[in-house]
């Protein structure tokens, strides 16, 4: 059974191999931050927010099928949840909020930050033993939202420290919108527990020639869709060693802006020596960096691959070089991974004939991706996105599907086939990163732009200038990170005399449901560093849509009796309630609460009532109803015809 696990044709021009380097910089990623003074002065635990343990349906969003392995399960907060933080002052006259988070048997926490705007003050998550953090301004992205570091704990603390000039604050001036309940943490299969990779995985400590190349395999958790999961990935070298950390991963693993924001990287999971005593959970050698952007991506027919751009890297890793050439039929290959969260593990096998592959009822075609048989070691869910290697830190390509047992095993499959994206398709798509090219940033005139839907109707697009410092025309492209934004233009150029116009529009139809929605416009011009324009809507609707229905329809009696169920439905987002309804012209309003038990409909909700009625000859029944909006007052009327046969 092939998954997907983690995962161009070369161009006519040759593309010189580049080798690996090691990044021996600032260790910016594992620098000791400011302990929150919560830990450092050793307060008590502040008032507790508890959670209800995973309800049935969390829990099977875990269980159910996915091509990536799942790690925790988002769960939105309460707008309460503030009520039960407290402000205190410490001994060195410090004013702290702090607030008390438990999700029950919980491996790990991370908080979902939103309208976060602190300016000088800092917020830190911590359990007692580690932290992260802090957190300050606006956040990473500038943009007031972003998810924090995890904390291996199942209660975490927030802590607010005001900036000494913020004056008296009420509330902390962020909101907490949901938090991440790990059920297994990125550290898992520690020492004392079972390890979660198969029994056949090779230690990749025990091969020497290597151990440079093993630094530059990282495992990401990112969340999408609510669930939070784990892939692997590799850093990739610029021709010109600049250390831009430039990741690649799978496509099916992070494919879009506001996933690869979530992004946290870990590196150095691995044993110290040759099947050496696997890293504790909370090791401190198990350096992490928190977020990135998305540099380019392509689904399973555009060969299943992400560059993404992390935020930074420790000291020490190596960024892999790289062959768009790849390597003959029979050649030897090797994949250095991550195998079901676990830690480091390599595997060897060799090139083998190419072939479209049918991935969970997608083709996978023969052109994009090389085919690889594994005799040593395996790979697993997890090992999503890892590298393929040539020779020591040399990448081919990228992890994308391989074959995995109907209980998840590999072991027992002997060789094992697996599905690499071939860098050289990767390589077309992202060579001006790699060759880092002199670029000059195209920057928007305004950061963010706003827009309201009511009632679904089409509000009108907004004209965004783009402007940049270069004398010389500048090549730009553009990427809405959302399927409800819309561009005028994906690509153009500019230069300093001669700025270029988007328009951003918002579609409607595809925000169906009312809420606060925000993503980004991306401008990409060349190597320069990624901007944005952070796009929001807000989508109100204060007029419902009933749909009224009968079933079944036509109605068969039995005996001059009928029966069957009237439904009545809003479909529009907007709650209503029934005021009236007549049945063959006579009135039964007083009846709507013991037909349909409630005359309130919820937004998007439902209410029916199961009727039998004798007493009527075959051949058309009318029904009508009438109603007012919640929100509005707006009468609604509806009618619905049965067949009695």
């Amino acid at each position: 059974m092939l998954l997907a696990l983690g995962l161009s044709v070369a161009g006519a021009q040759q593309v010189l191999r580049k080798e690996p380097f090691q990044y021996a910089g600032p260790d910016r990623a594992s620098r000791v931050e400011a302990r929150p003074p919560g830990m450092r002065l050793g307060l008590r635990r502040p008032r507790e927010f508890a959670l209800a343990p995973l309800s049935e349906a969390e829990a099977a969003r875990l269980t159910g099928p996915s091509t990536r392995l799942k790690t925790g399960v988002q769960r939105v907060l309460a707008p309460h949840v503030f009520a039960a933080g407290t402000w205190e002052t410490t001994s060195e006259g410090t004013r702290l909020w702090r607030l008390s988070i438990r999700s029950p048997h919980a491996r790990g926490l991370r908080v979902e930050f939103e309208n976060f705007s602190v300016g000088e003050g800092r917020v830190w998550l911590y359990d007692g033993t580690h932290s992260a953090g802090p957190y300050t301004g606006r956040g990473p992205y500038d943009d007031g939202h972003f998810f924090s570091s995890a904390v291996y704990a199942a209660s975490a603390v927030v802590e607010y420290e005001p900036a000494l000039d913020a004056g008296v604050e009420l509330e902390p001036p962020f909101a907490i919108k949901s938090i991440v309940h790990q059920v297994r943490t990125a550290l898992d299969g520690t020492a004392g527990q079972t390890d979660p990779a198969d029994y056949c995985e090779l230690d990749v400590n025990c091969y020497p020639d290597w151990k440079s190349a093993m630094s530059s395999v990282g495992q990401i958790s990112f969340v999408e869709d609510g669930v939070e999961a784990l892939c692997s990935g590799s850093l990739l070298a610029t021709r010109d060693n600049s250390a831009k950390p430039y990741f690649l991963t799978a496509g099916h693993c992070v494919h879009d802006e506001a996933t690869a924001r979530t992004v946290q990287a870990y590196w150095n999971y691995q044993t110290s020596s040759c099947n050496g005593t696997p890293p504790a959970s909370r090791d401190a050698s198990a350096k992490s960096t928190l977020g990135a952007h998305l540099i380019a991506s392509a689904d399973l027919s555009g060969g299943d691959y992400s560059l993404i751009l992390l935020q930074d890297v420790p000291s020490g890793v190596t960024f892999a070089g790289w062959d768009p050439g790849g390597p003959p039929v029979g050649g030897s290959v090797a994949g250095i991974h991550h195998p079901s969260g676990s830690w480091k593990r390599i595997s060897f096998g060799t090139r083998t004939t190419d072939a479209n592959t049918d991935v969970e009822g997608s083709i996978a075609p023969a052109a994009l991706y090389f085919q690889v048989l594994y005799s040593q070691g395996r790979v697993e869910h997890g090992s999503s996105g890892s590298p393929l290697f040539t020779s020591p830190g040399i990448v081919a390509g990228s992890l994308s599907n391989g074959e995995v047992l109907e209980d998840g095993t590999v072991c027992s499959i002997n060789p094992q086939g697996a599905g690499y994206s071939r860098f050289s398709a990767t390589y077309s798509a992202v060579s001006t990163y790699l060759e880092n090219l002199p670029a000059t940033a195209v920057m928007p005139a305004k950061a963010g732009l706003s827009f309201t839907v009511l009632n679904h109707a089409q509000p009108p697009g907004q004209a965004v200038q783009l402007n940049t410092q270069a004398a010389s025309p500048v090549s730009y492209k553009l990427r809405a990170d959302a399927l409800w934004i819309q561009l005028s233009g994906m690509s153009g150029t500019v230069s300093a005399k001669t700025p270029a116009t988007v328009t951003v529009s918002i579609d409607a139809k595809q925000l169906p449901q009312p809420g606060q929605y925000t993503s980004t416009v991306s401008i990409l011009s060349g190597a320069a560093a990624p901007q944005y324009i952070t796009v929001s809507a807000l989508v109100k609707a204060d007029q419902s849509n009933v749909v009224a229905g009968v079933t079944p329809n036509p109605v068969v009696g039995s005996g001059g009796q009928w029966s069957f169920q009237v439904s009545l439905t809003e479909t529009a987002g907007a709650a209503t309630h029934v005021t009236a309804a007549k049945f063959n012209g006579t009135d039964y309003s007083s009846s709507l609460q013991g037909w349909f038990g409630a005359t309130a409909i919820p937004a998007n909700g439902k209410i029916t009532a199961p009727l039998t009625t004798t007493g009527y000859p075959a051949g058309n029944q009318y029904f009508e109803f009438w109603g007012v909006d919640d929100a509005s007052g707006q009468p609604w009327y509806r009618t619905v015809v049965a067949a009695f046969q």
